[in-house]
């Protein structure tokens, strides 16, 4: 990591001092070489066209950051878009519905957009079916008499108990 957020000699690598003869100069000089070859080992040729003129394996990752911040701002949207609007048909297996829609969750949480309880559980119920509305009624007029919030387990668990059925 001291690479990918510095350019030259960490104290840290300074602190450890010679290792057989071994310089932390050294060291880190090896280390910089490593860093930048996992880094342009790990990116298609498109994308080592746009970081190759970079010298420290920092810049090479600030230039990676850079290109992808746009994209994965691209991506979070078209999950999110995802999420909302995979409906279950009336004749789709709810159980498998419910696991796309728990990838997806799991992605977006991948990516550092968490979905609230309260909104994932309101996903989930606005994407089942109209044959499930009057469980769906019954879930929310209990919510409200309880004053508790709706979760996502209680969704899914009277969702999937209504599917075997």
């Amino acid at each position: 990591m001291d690479h990918l957020n510095h350019i030259t000699i960490t104290t840290r690598y300074v602190a450890i001092g010679d290792i057989n003869n071994i310089t932390p100069q050294m060291r880190w000089e090896a280390d910089e070489a490593i860093a930048m070859q996992v880094i342009v080992a790990s990116v298609p040729n498109s994308v080592f066209t746009n970081i190759k003129g970079h010298n420290t394996a920092k810049d090479v990752w600030d230039a990676l950051k850079a290109l992808y911040k746009g994209r994965m701002t691209m991506v979070l949207v078209n999950l999110s878009q995802q999420l909302q609007s995979q409906r279950c048909g009336d004749d789709e297996n709810v159980c498998e519905h419910f696991d796309k829609l728990a990838n997806l969750c799991e992605q977006l949480g991948a990516m550092g957009k968490s979905i609230p309880d309260n909104e994932y559980a309101s996903i989930l119920m606005g994407l089942l079916p109209s044959t499930y509305y009057g469980m769906l009624g019954a879930i929310a007029a209990s919510a409200e008499m309880s004053g508790a919030a709706v979760s996502p387990a209680i969704v899914i668990k009277l969702a999937t108990d209504e599917f075997d059925c």
